[in-house]
């Protein structure tokens, strides 16, 4: 049924097929029970696939045990012009070039706090944080901070996103001059409120070698709760003629994702989550077992369906 429901979704442009998916999502969920409480569930929703918690309330239905919503900026932004999302279904993957588009921290976080009584008990909501694309780099903590204030009530984490290529020149605050002043002005935001909430940070999947080791030690110091491995591989689409940069995400990023994971494994004994390519339950058991401490779906859940998140429950469950 799903082969049929995508070949369906697929005939419309990505983004408005997005759209229209959740809404499909919204009424295959009122056929499924509730879950009253989430026990041992290491799979999570990947930041991107719900930016404003449009679908918050219905992802335990299909077997989430956390969500992470975003990327969220201190102020709406409407991200890059359209086209900004595009799908090669032969190799499996998904160009996106969206540019933090979301309704801003103050909207989504009210949004959340209606929601959020009704999630079962257990379930984990990360708050995934962004800076706008017009605030200069010196002021980034500033932004990162003012994104994760009004979640300091909800969050039951929250992730720096330092790693997008869609916004120009993020990339650059993945150095430890740069991250540790946000990351320490985030906690500070948090300890200020009274509050005790991990603070992760999520990683492009081109750093390697010798700068990605130094910037995992420097975070690990500077007080970083886990990373989050990795984010989309930078690169360009070609459409109607014209380059437009951004990232792949899909089974072009499985094994990049999962080297990363193994390589920063080595650096850290900090927890690791790891997203990126991961369309298999096979595969999901394979990063577990590389050391990830839970996993994330993004690709897979377009391309595998609604129930690939119950398939490697069982999966798990069956390994005892």
């Amino acid at each position: 049924m799903w082969s049929l429901a995508r070949a369906l979704l697929f005939l419309f442009p990505a983004e408005e097929a997005h759209e229209v998916g959740k809404v499909l999502m919204r009424l295959l969920a009122a056929l499924l029970p509730a879950p009253r409480k989430i026990q041992n569930n290491p799979i999570g929703l990947a930041a991107g696939f719900d930016k404003n918690a449009d679908l918050l309330d219905i992802l335990p239905k299909f077997g989430f045990g956390h969500a992470e919503i975003g990327t969220v900026t201190p102020r709406p932004q409407g991200g890059n012009p359209r086209p900004r999302l595009f799908r090669n279904p032969n190799d499996r993957t998904i160009f996106n070039r969206m540019g933090f588009n979301n309704l801003g921290a103050g909207i989504i976080s009210e949004r959340v706090r209606r929601i959020r009584p009704r999630l079962p008990e257990g379930f984990k909501l990360g708050i995934n944080l962004g800076k706008n694309k017009d605030t200069p780099d010196t002021l980034a903590a500033e932004d990162y901070a003012a994104a994760a204030r009004p979640f300091l009530d909800l969050a039951d984490y929250f992730v720096i996103n330092v790693s997008s290529p869609n916004t120009p020149g993020l990339r650059a605050l993945q150095s430890p001059s740069a991250l540790l002043p946000i990351l320490k002005r985030v906690r500070s935001e948090i300890a200020d409120a009274g509050k005790s909430i991990p603070v992760w940070v999520k990683l492009a999947p081109e750093l390697t070698g010798t700068g990605l080791r130094e910037l995992i030690e420097a975070l690990d110091q500077g007080g970083v709760a886990g990373f989050i491995l990795t984010n989309t591989q930078g690169g360009v689409y070609i459409d109607e003629g014209q380059e437009l940069p951004g990232g792949w995400s899909g089974q072009n990023l499985t094994g990049l994702s999962r080297e990363r994971l193994n390589e920063v494994r080595t650096y850290t004994s900090l927890p690791l989550i790891s997203v990126g390519g991961i369309m298999t339950a096979d595969e999901a058991i394979e990063r577990l077992k590389s050391g990830a401490s839970e996993i994330q779906i993004y690709s897979g859940f377009v391309y595998e369906g609604p129930f690939l998140v119950r398939r490697i429950l069982k999966a798990l469950r069956n390994q005892g």
